[in-house]
């Protein structure tokens, strides 16, 4: 019951958020009535307007978005290598059936397939994974806070509408969430007893009950973050974090020279808009992030001027969406079709961890 409640949920999320990314949009005009090949060029004409894309920027985009997958996997390696090694076809595997049921499952709850297929090998416990997952989310939301706040600052755009207001205050609330996550993991990292009295005195107004509850839940993660890397680990896996979000960027931009926005996309702004999404993100997703990822990915474009082009870039919007979601399928469906990872285990996975919940509730 508590998991189809959170389906539920996640699906008034992705309907809401459907409505939010078209109303202002020509979708009337998604359906082509004349689709043809010319040259390199696919077109699409819809009652005398319509757009094209040149099909070698797709090939160039999603080759930038399987080395994102690497770089992803590379950057858990260090994070994951005080706990236990793995080799990288382990983690390769895992990586990218996690990914894939991050990206396919609502409210997040593909977050916990890497600490449930990763303890499956048996080297390492799910809490102590949980720790390092939370410090890759940590050092996420603070890279594109960060960079979603200095490319606002510096392009061109009209800070007069409503889209710079909400990004700029989505940049903002996320840095200080990630600075006070981050703040809280350094605490809890050096000072265990403390963490726990400071997070039970903070809920403990609002919600005795609330206060137990969380506080245990910190208390069982604070015990898997005691491997946290050495200083030379934490190095590599910013250096790699970074490398992975500018890499991720040229994703957005190749794709957007594709369908002729290169006027309005530029890579600091396509940067803009993988940060938009990223940020995004920290709302609850529906199933597949339908809905919440276009409307994220948009927010941008209505800062460039890039709505004058109308149907072009909300198509560039679903292509993202659509080519993000093959290359997930692509990479996780290997594993699975090849027997390397149980699907039956993924589906578990949710059930899994509920059952987990009501287990502490009976216990609490």
């Amino acid at each position: 019951m508590r998991l189809a409640i959170k389906w539920l949920v996640s699906l008034g999320i992705g309907a809401l958020f459907i409505w939010l990314s078209f109303r202002e949009w020509p979708v009337d005009r998604l359906v082509c009535d004349h689709l043809a090949l010319e040259g390199a060029d696919l077109v699409c004409a819809t009652n005398g307007v319509g757009w094209r894309l040149t099909l070698p920027w797709v090939l160039a985009a999603f080759a930038v978005l399987s080395a994102v997958h690497f770089l992803r996997v590379l950057r858990w390696r260090p994070l994951l290598e005080p706990l236990a090694h793995h080799d990288f076809r382990t983690l390769n595997s895992v990586c990218a059936v996690s990914f894939m049921a991050l990206f396919l499952f609502p409210l997040r709850l593909g977050e916990l397939a890497r600490p449930f297929l990763i303890a499956s090998h048996g080297k390492v416990r799910k809490s102590a994974v949980l720790g390092t997952v939370a410090m890759e989310r940590v050092m996420d939301g603070l890279m594109m806070a960060l960079l979603l706040f200095v490319v606002l600052v510096t392009l061109p755009v009209d800070r007069d509408s409503a889209a710079y207001y909400s990004l700029r205050a989505g940049s903002v609330v996320a840095a200080g969430v990630f600075l006070s996550a981050l703040g809280i993991l350094a605490l809890a990292h050096y000072n265990k007893t403390l963490a726990i009295r400071w997070i039970r005195c903070v809920l403990a107004p609002l919600s005795q009950r609330l206060s137990d509850k969380i506080g245990g839940m910190v208390e069982r993660f604070i015990d898997g973050l005691k491997a946290l890397p050495t200083a030379r680990a934490f190095f590599f896996a910013v250096l790699w974090t970074v490398l992975y979000w500018l890499t991720n960027g040229f994703f957005y931009w190749f794709l957007a020279l594709g369908f002729g926005l290169g006027p309005w996309v530029s890579l600091p702004v396509a940067w803009a808009m993988m940060a938009a999404v990223a940020v995004g993100m920290m709302i609850p997703n529906p199933p597949g992030n339908v809905g919440s990822f276009w409307y994220f990915l948009l927010l941008p474009l209505y800062v460039t001027g890039a709505p004058d082009q109308g149907i072009g870039a909300l198509v560039f919007a679903l292509a993202v969406w659509a080519l993000m979601l093959t290359q997930y399928v692509i990479f996780g469906g290997y594993f699975l079709v090849t027997g390397k990872i149980d699907l039956r285990r993924i589906w578990k996975i949710q059930s899994e961890h509920v059952i987990e919940e009501t287990g502490e509730r009976l216990k609490d």
